[in-house]
């Protein structure tokens, strides 16, 4: 079976992947297939079920072996939101402001709530609680099982970074320039750390560093237990490419082109990557290799940033791909699925 890759980069640790592997370019592709609708938000992977979201509005559940349409489910607006995937149900936005959850072998509705605008960012469950936030300004709390308000803390701009939630704190970007700390039980704000500008960028988290980027052209290391700010980074133009975490590395793209290797601890700049592309998709590591996609598919070697593997797939590719021991699966704004390997 596949290893499962149930939600943003991986899983809720914004790991981007999985344990070491040798690397081997994909050499042909298994199939291909298109869905309806460009594709912004990122696959998610399940058993034999890849989840597809996109701008049509529909959810599509292919199945790996064969490449074939297994179901879809049409929501009430464009899905940028990347799905995740929890307790058999999977969990999405949608432009219209609702999140929606829906069975992940039928693809039949769960439930169904709303907030007052537009939810790009993916939900992120933890203890049996659903996280996301809203261009309405608020966090929002819901129960896994029924979709039914926990709470909602309203802040002071759009929100469009996906949450991370760990030791009972919620950790977000907020366009008021912002990086918020939620209580994960009621919402309250324990501590907000000022930008530059806003940030649509998703954090990672390191133990207790918080990582995340901002329009400001600045990356940030943030102290999980009051915000402090430890070190900060200038790259070359607006971050919102989520970080992954590889090691000791924090990685990342800007909308200058470039791809950012930094140490953890210090922000020092272990090396750096032009692409020629501007990058706002995340990165994924998968043993020593760092796949990204920036209108191209490009794989890096993790210790020096060199581009070992490139492929123009047709249409502009710019989210996550989601990398398996099997294959790499990849999605682009044409509505074309790919099986490499």
């Amino acid at each position: 079976m596949a290893h499962d890759w149930p939600t943003l980069l991986c899983d809720n640790a914004r790991s981007g992947g999985q344990a070491p592997q040798p690397w081997r370019a994909p050499g042909k592709a298994r199939w291909q297939t298109n869905v309806e609708g460009a594709v912004r938000g990122s696959p998610v992977l399940h058993g034999d079920l890849l989840y597809v979201p996109s701008l049509a509005g529909f959810l599509n559940a292919i199945n790996i072996r064969s490449g074939r349409l297994q179901w879809r489910f049409q929501a009430p607006a464009a899905i940028h939101s990347t799905p995740s995937i929890s307790s058999g149900r999977v969990l999405f936005g949608c432009s219209d402001g609702k999140v929606i959850a829906i069975d992940a072998v039928t693809g039949t509705k769960s439930w169904e709530t709303a907030a007052q605008d537009e939810v790009w960012t993916s939900p992120i469950v933890q203890n049996e609680t659903a996280f996301f936030g809203s261009a309405d300004g608020a966090m929002y709390a819901v129960q896994l099982e029924t979709g039914t308000l926990r709470w909602k803390e309203a802040v002071g701009g759009r929100i469009y970074s996906t949450a991370q939630v760990a030791e009972q704190r919620v950790y977000f970007g907020c366009g008021d320039g912002n990086v918020y700390a939620l209580d994960a039980l009621t919402g309250h704000v324990l501590w907000k750390t000022a930008t530059g500008n806003g940030i649509d960028c998703s954090p990672a988290l390191a133990n207790d560093t918080l990582l995340i980027g901002s329009q400001d052209f600045y990356f940030y290391a943030l102290d999980t237990g009051r915000g402090a700010i430890r070190w900060k980074y200038e790259a070359d133009l607006g971050i919102t490419s989520a970080p992954a975490i590889a090691g000791d590395l924090v990685i990342f793209g800007c909308k200058a082109g470039t791809l950012h290797a930094l140490d953890i601890r210090t922000g020092k700049v272990i090396w750096k990557a032009p692409t020629g592309q501007t990058i706002t998709a995340p990165p994924v590591v998968s043993g020593s290799v760092i796949w990204l996609q920036a209108g191209i598919t490009f794989a890096f070697n993790l210790p020096d940033g060199k581009v070992i593997w490139r492929a123009y797939m047709g249409n502009s590719m710019h989210s996550a791909p989601v990398v398996t021991n099997q294959a790499v699966y990849l999605a682009g704004m044409g509505g074309e699925v790919y099986a490499l390997e």
